[in-house]
């Protein structure tokens, strides 16, 4: 019994046996079936062209063949059987008679594996050097299979695979290695590899290539042995699509960031304006009080109206900051953008420098946009303010164009998006400049309350455009360069809605009427300078105030002197109890009593807080005395029996 038999890689032998020698067959047949572990299923020809067609129809694992053959000789039949299709990688056993140099090296040279005399065979000799020449076709096998994998492998990696010398010369290259240095291998291979190689350690490098394209790549080192020599595999994994989604990710989470500033900002400047038109209140009522109280030809009064006038513009930066926080009244209309821009021409031609060159391509049949034509108009005029100041004394452009553009197809990778951001078809308006350019770092500050890069900031400036824009939905793009100009990119999302109607407003008396009916009115505001100069206002036109810190409080005298008030004045934002439950308790007891509601607020966002209340009218802070005497006498006529 053989101990190792096992170790052969067939479970059933196909052996060909070819000797013209029936005992010679004999033998060798009875030697190899008494084999444990694998059958040996053999075949025996004495001839060699029998052998040679036994090997078509079915290859053997194992061929033992004698020389002496009567139709060829031993060394015939290898040359014949290694230029077959079938069987000529089987090995191959030379079996001689006697002892001849010459013909055991042509055996080897044609193929065989094993070269033996028939004499000196033995069972365990012949069996052991079969397994040794089946083992090493099998092993060949085995490693050219290998091979055919790892040439599958190292040509279908995307990573860059190259074998480099000691001496920094390239040996070996795969496709993805072809792509990332722009040449074929031919060119490549026996050539430096031009980058260190530090062993075990992980670095960036930008491969540049002929045509002054650069791949930023990341590559490893290891040291392995190639051709029987040191060398160094280098992988080669290109971080082009990396850097992308991470400078998409970085640039996502910046606009996050942003609009959360942003919205904490908005919520910020609503307040302050809320704070800051009461201050102003007091300032426009107390003068508009003294106007009233003075001669027509006092000197005081021009002092009066500059004092008014001032708390008045005031009032104006108080709306830029809500502006800036969403929350400004918008008057919505479909508008042509092409007919609107083609109105303001000869204003903006104005309003520019006689060296800068104004030009317009407008596209024509765009949809409609949904906007409000004040607002538009304040935003263009500022943008091409800060173009015409960014070109300074210098001959320059401003070019100003319209478009229609699908932002799902538009590749705007290259602009800083603020905003909201239309999904699919949109009109864009775009204005250009040949100015100085912005610095890329400073371009996401732009629209930061007060910063400027020429001096130091003096507004809202782009802040309140940036409100105006999401006000409409829609969103600013910007791209600029040192040197070489700024543009501006609107998207607007498109409309097919009319207009609405306007609704015409109620004319109010510009003078005071007189009231010979002594009334009430409840004034309810937390600012105390407020509640007083109301007090005076209502004094002045024969009311009588009745006045509260707050809700609660206000609930209380309302409750109290129900029957006598004539008007409740209040204020939007409260303690205890604000502006809008105060409302819907006093319509509960008196469905007929007028309300005149005041906020610094737009009306929009005010009223939205009284819309089961039946408000009667609304008054902005801050506002000027004439106005609210007008308010409050039209209400009073209209709201209180009697009082026609």
């Amino acid at each position: 019994m053989l101990t190792d038999v096992a170790q052969l890689p067939f479970t059933d032998l196909c052996l060909f046996i070819v000797d013209d020698s029936p005992s010679d067959r004999a033998t060798y047949i009875r030697w190899l079936q008494h084999t444990d572990h694998v059958r040996v299923a053999i075949q025996e020809m004495a001839t060699g062209r029998e052998a040679l067609e036994a090997c078509v129809i079915t290859p053997p694992h194992c061929i033992l063949v004698d020389n002496q053959l009567p139709d060829m000789s031993g060394l015939d039949f290898l040359e014949k059987v290694r230029h077959s299709n079938s069987a000529s990688k089987a090995p191959l056993v030379f079996l001689t008679g006697q002892s001849n140099e010459e013909i055991a090296a042509k055996a080897i040279k044609l193929g065989a594996q094993d070269y033996f005399i028939k004499n000196t065979l033995s069972k365990e000799f012949l069996w052991r050097h079969i397994q040794q020449a089946v083992n090493e076709l099998t092993s060949l096998k085995r490693i050219q299979a290998l091979e055919r994998q790892l040439n599958t492998i190292l040509r279908s990696s995307g990573d860059g695979l190259m074998v480099v010398g000691t001496d920094g010369i390239i040996r070996f290259t795969n496709p993805a290695s072809e792509r990332l240095f722009h040449q074929p291998t031919e060119e490549l291979l026996g050539t430096p590899f031009g980058y260190p190689l530090i062993k075990g350690k992980t670095r960036e490098i930008a491969i540049r290539c002929q045509d002054t394209h650069v791949t930023p790549v990341e590559m490893r080192v290891v040291p392995i042995e190639w051709e029987n020599e040191p060398a160094y595999l280098t992988s080669l994994r290109d971080l082009t699509e990396r850097r992308k989604a991470e400078e998409e990710r970085q640039r996502h989470e910046t606009e996050r960031q942003y609009a959360q500033r942003q919205e904490s900002l908005g919520v910020l400047a609503g307040g302050i304006a809320h704070d800051f038109n009461n201050l102003l209140m007091a300032i426009v009522a107390r003068a508009g009080l003294a106007l009233r109280s003075l001669s027509p030809d006092s000197p005081a009064r021009e002092h009066l109206h500059i004092i008014e006038k001032s708390g008045l513009r005031g009032g104006e930066l108080a709306n830029q900051m809500l502006t800036f926080a969403g929350q400004t009244q918008l008057d919505f209309q479909a508008i042509n953008l092409q007919q609107f821009l083609k109105d303001l021409k000869s204003f903006l031609r104005s309003t520019v420098s006689k060296r800068i060159t104004l030009t317009f391509n407008l596209s024509a049949n765009l949809p409609p946009i949904r906007g409000d034509r004040s607002q538009l108009r304040q935003l263009i005029m500022n943008i091409v303010t800060n173009a015409a100041e960014a070109i300074g004394d210098r001959e320059g452009t401003i070019q100003m164009s319209t478009s229609a553009i699908n932002t799902s197809t538009q590749d705007l990778r290259h602009y800083h998006i603020m905003g909201d951001l239309p999904w699919g078809p949109c009109v864009s308006f775009k204005i250009q400049d040949s100015g100085s350019g912005i610095k890329p770092e400073l371009i996401p500050k732009i629209f930061d309350p007060f910063f400027s890069t020429k001096f130091p900031g003096r507004g809202l400036g782009l802040a309140a455009l940036l409100g105006i824009v999401r006000g409409h939905g829609a969103a600013i793009a910007v791209h600029s360069r040192i040197g070489q100009g700024t543009e501006f990119l609107f998207l607007f999302p498109t409309t097919h809605k009319p207009s609405p109607q306007n609704i015409p407003s109620l004319t109010l008396p510009k003078k005071p009427l007189s009231n010979s009916i002594p009334s009430k009115v409840l004034v309810i505001d937390d600012e105390e300078e407020v509640r007083t100069a109301c007090s005076l206002i209502l004094k002045e036109i024969g009311f009588d105030a009745l006045v509260a810190q707050d809700g609660k409080a206000g609930d209380q005298i309302f409750e109290h002197y129900q029957d006598e008030i004539a008007l409740v004045f209040l204020d939007l934002t409260m303690p205890h109890l604000d502006g809008g439950e105060l409302a819907e308790k006093i319509r509960e007891r008196a469905p007929d009593v007028p309300i005149l509601v005041s906020s610094g607020y737009p009306e929009e966002e005010a009223m939205k807080h009284f819309a089961q209340s039946g408000i009667n009218a609304f008054i902005q802070k801050p506002f000027q005395v004439e106005i609210l005497i007008a308010k409050i006498q039209e209400l009073t006529r209209i709201g209180v029996k009697g009082q026609k």
